[in-house]
């Protein structure tokens, strides 16, 4: 009989001992909110080579994403002028750093506005890489020769190039052999290999040479620089939100502002990109109306 009061009491405790799993109610914390990031193609014209191209300029497109919260751009470099020129037509980039000329083009139409460039216009001319040992001394030693350059629509190493001949009494359709090599990486590694006794390009482009090259510009240099114009131009494109636009392109002319932003400037080489418009591309307008006029048609 005591074994079963016992067993009684025990029991009793136990049933109005308050129950911890009874008494827990589960608390539910939600998740933070996830950010839509959209990703914006940024297309950049193959000044140089392919490969230096995305050593250049993915850094600098990494630290414009750094100062974005709900966008990303991604860079793109085309395999050539040509490509880069038909995607900025079909409307393929969202943003675009594109050569004076393809800039113009691209704002023609309406698809794309301008929107900054780069600084440092008195670095964007044309000039003309030749052997040391190649005896050319004037544009007129370069009748009757080989001559290699980028593409047509190249606007400092072969527009800018090919009027400055023409203005010198070359005429560049008659008067030289003229191969289009289809960068200004070839045009001047063309010079170097004996191909052609002088090749057009631009300081932009024989200063990444000389970079990546040491050894072959040692046996070059560059001569019969023509007069400066604008510089590169970014454009975006119609549908892009404003204040993206207006985002992205401050954050761009602030880089020069900070030791990083000039260090990353400074592998192009540029001190600074700026704020523009299309006011600040008339100069190009009125260099294609005269090209036009000299050789009666104008670069795809």
């Amino acid at each position: 009989m005591f074994t079963g009061l016992l067993a009684a009491a025990i029991l009793a405790a136990a049933c109005s001992k308050p129950s911890s799993q009874a008494s827990y109610t589960p608390s539910f914390i939600a998740p933070p909110a996830q950010v839509k990031v959209t990703e914006y193609s940024f297309g950049v014209s193959p000044t140089s080579n392919f490969r230096s191209m995305y050593e250049v300029f993915q850094p600098i497109i990494e630290h414009i994403n750094g100062g974005l919260s709900d966008a990303k751009l991604v860079l793109e470099v085309s395999r050539g002028l040509d490509e880069h020129q038909q995607k900025l037509r079909a409307r393929h980039f969202a943003f675009a750093l594109s050569n004076p000329y393809h800039t113009v083009r691209a704002a023609e139409g309406g698809a794309y506005r301008i929107v900054a460039k780069l600084g440092d216009d008195a670095a964007f001319h044309g000039v003309w890489a030749v052997r040391r040992d190649s005896g050319i001394a004037a544009l007129s030693d370069l009748k009757g020769k080989t001559v290699s350059f980028p593409p047509t629509s190249a606007l400092a190493g072969t527009m800018m190039t090919q009027l400055q001949l023409q203005q010198a009494g070359i005429d560049p359709r008659r008067d030289i052999h003229a191969s289009y090599v289809g960068s200004h990486h070839a045009s001047i590694m063309t010079v170097y290999s004996k191909g052609a006794a002088a090749g057009a390009t631009w300081p932009l482009a024989w200063a990444t040479f000389q970079h990546l090259h040491p050894a072959e510009a040692s046996e070059l240099e560059v001569r019969f620089a023509t007069e400066p114009l604008v510089n590169m131009g970014i454009v975006a494109r119609d549908d892009v939100p404003p204040a993206l636009i207006r985002r992205v392109a401050e954050l761009m002319a602030d880089m020069h502002k900070t030791e990083k932003g000039r260090a990353l400037l400074a592998q192009i080489p540029s001190t600074r990109f700026e704020l523009a418009g299309d006011s600040q591309y008339q100069a190009v307008r009125e260099f294609i109306t005269k090209y036009k006029l000299v050789f009666n048609s104008l670069p795809e």
